[in-house]
């Protein structure tokens, strides 16, 4: 007995003092622990462990995958913008596909339509009140829909999709008789994107392509007769292959008699025969716009304006976007997080037919407090979606149709 007292000694002293070790190491843990959950200055300085989603405030978030989220779900329902939109893409399918080939001198408008549909099979509705309008177009292998823009636009005439599905040519001031309350949503939707695109682009400057053609083509004319501007451009439009557009003047002015300089670009013969007249051009996309000095000053400041209104308008929406709301739930789509929003934020909410009917689904906790923007940024976890604040309302956008508007 007197042989194992100094063993059973020694086997206490070591399992006090690994008693001793475990309790500094694991119960300076459970402190800094319990510390932290009560907010104690440890909290900030000790490590933590794994996030506890199911414990904190905002709870798990859970989404769909994007590429999954942007396809659409065909349970959903389509809007009445969508089945607007859809009926008017039929309709326009074949303008949008044709090029045409137009040379019409003074040809009323009756004759000019039934040319179309003989040559193209392009099909329209004119209004009887427009069919004394006579057409002077001059264009090759233009896409048809541009040059029903082009032929409206130079005759004060207005053309409409109807909910039917009849494309009709009107006088612009009868456009409200045939344009269904479909039209004037999808236009809302038109001026929001490009509101949105202006947003992105500003400050970007780029070149359309026509711009270089105009510098790289040389004018082939022997000479161009004297005339009033819009003759002078009638007869440009047939000799170059460019399409001329003349901003409204009721005094267009008087042209010499002009030849181009051997080799001499279009860009350049423009310029030397607008600028005795005070005129110059800007190049679009598929366009050039003639327009007096005085027009060109007045719209660069109307510009200058909106580029004002752009900034305090960015700065207005993010503060906006600040605001608390108490949106969330299980399984919820697109529409549903952006109903929560303007509830919340009391505010008219549209939402552009692909974005309605997008496959993203979403599950987060309502958190009373939480910033509207964390709840945006929720939503463009689970789809591609471009969620603005303008004109009053809450827009919900689908990215890949930005780039369509009133032309498109």
């Amino acid at each position: 007995m007197k042989r194992f007292l100094p063993i059973l000694l020694l086997a206490g002293v070591l399992g006090l003092v690994v008693f001793v070790v475990l309790k500094a190491r694991f119960g300076k843990k459970d402190a800094e622990g319990e510390s932290a959950e009560e907010g104690g200055a440890s909290a900030s300085k000790g490590k933590t462990g794994p996030r506890d989603f199911a414990k904190s405030k905002a709870g798990l978030i859970r989404t769909t995958d994007v590429e999954k989220g942007a396809q659409l779900d065909p349970s959903a329902p389509e809007t009445p913008l969508g089945e607007y939109i859809a009926v008017r893409d039929k309709v326009l399918a074949k303008w949008r596909e044709a090029k045409v080939d137009i040379s019409w001198d003074a040809v009323p408008m009756r004759q000019a339509l039934d040319d179309l549909a003989a040559r193209y099979g392009l099909a329209a509705t004119l209004d009887a009140e427009a069919e004394g309008v006579t057409q002077t177009v001059a264009v090759e292998q233009m896409p048809a829909l541009a040059a029903l823009e082009l032929m409206t636009n130079s005759a004060a005439l207005a053309w409409v999709v109807t909910a039917s599905g009849d494309l009709v040519i009107m006088p612009q001031e009868k456009l409200t008789a045939f344009a269904p309350p479909a039209w004037y949503d999808l236009k809302e939707l038109w001026a929001a994107r490009e509101s949105v695109l202006d947003d992105r682009n500003a400050g970007v400057v780029r070149e359309p392509e026509l711009a270089k053609k105009l510098r790289d083509t040389a004018i082939v004319a022997r000479s161009i007769p004297a005339g009033d501007l819009q003759a002078f451009l009638r007869f440009l439009s047939q000799v170059s292959d460019v399409n001329y557009v003349m901003r409204p003047t009721d005094t267009p002015p008087q042209l010499p008699a002009l030849a181009p300089l051997e080799g001499e670009s279009l860009d350049s013969f423009l310029r030397r025969a607008l600028e005795p007249a005070a005129y110059t051009f800007k190049v679009t996309r598929d366009s050039v716009i003639v327009l007096s000095r005085e027009q060109e000053e007045a719209e660069k400041k109307e510009m200058s304006a909106r580029e004002d209104e752009r900034r305090g308008r960015l700065e207005a929406e993010k503060e906006f976007w600040k605001k608390p709301v108490n949106v969330g739930g299980e399984n919820l789509t697109v529409r549903d997080i952006a109903e929560g929003l303007a509830r919340d934020l009391g505010v008219p909410l549209v939402v552009d037919p692909r974005s309605a009917r997008r496959a993203a689904r979403y599950s987060f906790k309502a958190v009373e407090g939480r910033p509207a923007q964390e709840v945006v940024d929720i939503l463009k976890r689970g789809c591609p979606v471009e969620v603005t604040f303008r004109d009053g309302k809450i827009w919900i956008l689908a990215p890949e149709d930005l780039h369509e508007g009133a032309g498109g």
